[in-house]
């Protein structure tokens, strides 16, 4: 299964020039859609934040949406997931992760017809077992699958499938213990184009999934913030990795000596996610 960026829709995981990518008659091509795809299938909402304590359930009902595609059926299925430092998400075999949440989903798993510009709603159960070993956030998602179709790339005859994920966030309530570390902040450059970049790591030292938003500052030589950058959100899972490669700007005054980089996280379903993350790092 390949490496997917979050959120991705309509790229192509092979390179169909290659011919070490044929196989006999058709290759098979994966694609995953965001929720808000403009074509295919997507799903609303794209996730669930629960907090739970242990032995309680709750149920809930994710739909799923075609968008100028013919009718196609899916296939429902369990998987865990995780994040790559960069940011891509990976699917696994339900139960592969130590945190996985897959065994406390139940679903059916019967294939159905989703059929064009149509919803389609499947309703989920999640059961946190009732052990007093639990602790933190665990996860999982109800992947649906498409089945594979034809497609032409370049006059190859290719089969294609396309995924949409519902990830699940379960977290054991009264357990938590929100905490992250800011690692390593460094400036390099690119070797082909000598652009520069800011890279700075964020690891979870905690036991719950965090949410990161925070900002870029550059600061002259008056001590002055001469620019201010916002960064994109990301998700640092729990014992996860977050890697920025953020690209200085090109028009940055001469006089910029500083760069800070401030990061707020914040914990499951909203709640406290521990104290700001600071880091700087010179210019020159």
């Amino acid at each position: 299964m390949p490496t997917f960026p979050l959120g991705y829709t309509g790229t192509v995981f092979r390179n169909l020039s290659n011919p070490r990518n044929w196989s006999p008659g058709v290759l098979l091509l994966w694609l995953l859609v965001s929720a808000l795809a403009q074509s295919g299938i997507g799903v609303a909402p794209p996730r669930y934040e629960l907090v739970l304590a242990p032995g309680d359930s709750t149920t809930q009902t994710v739909a799923l949406f075609s968008r100028n595609t013919p009718d196609q059926v899916i296939e429902v299925s369990l998987v865990d997931w995780l994040i790559d430092p960069d940011g891509g998400v990976k699917t696994l075999p339900p139960g592969s992760l130590p945190y996985s949440a897959a065994a406390w989903l139940r679903t059916a798993l019967d294939p159905f017809t989703l059929e064009r510009d149509a919803t389609h709603e499947v309703r989920f159960t999640v059961s946190v077992p009732a052990s007093p070993e639990l602790s933190g956030s665990y996860r999982a998602a109800l992947a649906f699958t498409t089945e594979p179709r034809p497609v032409e790339r370049k006059g190859i005859v290719a089969l294609m499938r396309t995924r949409a994920l519902a990830v699940v966030y379960v977290t054991v309530q009264g357990t938590e213990q929100p905490a992250a570390e800011l690692q390593g902040v460094t400036v390099v450059a690119d070797e082909g184009s000598g652009k520069r970049y800011l890279v700075a790591d964020v690891v979870n030292t905690g036991n719950v999934y965090l949410r990161l938003n925070g900002e870029l500052r550059f600061v002259d030589t008056a001590g002055e913030v001469a620019r201010r950058v916002a960064l994109p959100e990301r998700v640092l899972l729990r014992e996860g990795l977050v890697r920025y490669r953020l690209a200085l700007p090109e028009d940055l005054p001469e006089d910029a000596i500083l760069a800070q980089i401030e990061i707020q996280p914040q914990g499951p379903a909203g709640g406290y996610g521990g104290p700001p993350l600071y880091g700087e790092v010179a210019l020159r």
